[in-house]
């Protein structure tokens, strides 16, 4: 609330200051309806970092290997949690704005965030329904990486390092598009908790529904995150 105002003032005191602001706003809204910047999160062509610091997977994860189109094709991991709830998530992007006749406004960052919970939420908090919650996300990843991952299994249902990445299990985490036969991760036998997540990715697709507490959706000058 307190940000919100000084940002009024700003504006009112000085509508020259507030022009390039204003400008580079309308520019990322132009881009988003081109496809540039795209509200399903589907970055392909802005990479971005999606965090949190928390999250606990009760139906397990699957991984392929997948190939994106960010300025060129590249390798990515597709990475599936069929439910998943999140202590807090920031997703930052970063653009370089460029408009005809005004010229370059420099770097500008767009923040998505949910923070986390004042107390940390345990991994059994978030499977009973505390937090963001999220179904079928998927993410396509350059490099995912935790402070700890636990990837729970049973006799009947080991975790397979090497999974066929059209196998039943990982498509039952959202990844539907896994080439037969090629390799994959099938640790869908039990939870998945995972501490202090942090995935460099291209996009993140959710088929169902997501809850975002205290969502909050932010344009920054030059590249500041959540």
């Amino acid at each position: 609330m307190q940000e919100e105002i000084r940002g009024v003032t700003r504006w009112r005191r000085s509508a020259f200051l507030a022009l390039p602001a204003t400008v580079a706003i309308g520019a990322m809204a132009t881009a988003m309806v081109q496809g540039a910047l795209a509200a399903n999160l589907s970055l392909t062509s802005v990479p971005f970092t999606l965090s949190s610091k928390t999250v606990a997977a009760p139906q397990g994860i699957g991984a392929v290997m997948h190939t994106v189109d960010a300025g060129g094709p590249k390798g990515a991991a597709e990475v599936g949690l069929a439910k998943a709830g999140l202590d807090g998530i920031c997703v930052h992007a970063v653009q370089s704005v460029n408009l005809p006749v005004i010229g370059n406004l420099g770097t500008w960052s767009l923040n998505i965030s949910s923070p986390a919970a004042a107390t940390p939420l345990t991994s059994d908090q978030l499977v009973a329904g505390a937090g963001l919650q999220a179904n079928k996300l998927v993410l396509d990843a350059q490099a995912l990486k935790a402070s700890t991952a636990t990837l729970h299994a049973a006799d009947g249902s080991p975790n397979v390092i090497g999974a066929a990445a059209d196998s039943e299990g990982i498509k039952s985490t959202g990844i539907t598009d896994g080439t037969p036969g090629q390799f994959g991760l099938d640790a869908t036998g039990g939870r998945t908790d995972i501490k202090n997540l942090n995935a460099d990715a291209n996009a993140a697709t959710i088929s169902g529904a997501i809850t975002l507490p205290d969502l909050a959706i932010g344009i920054a000058h030059g590249d500041k995150g959540c």
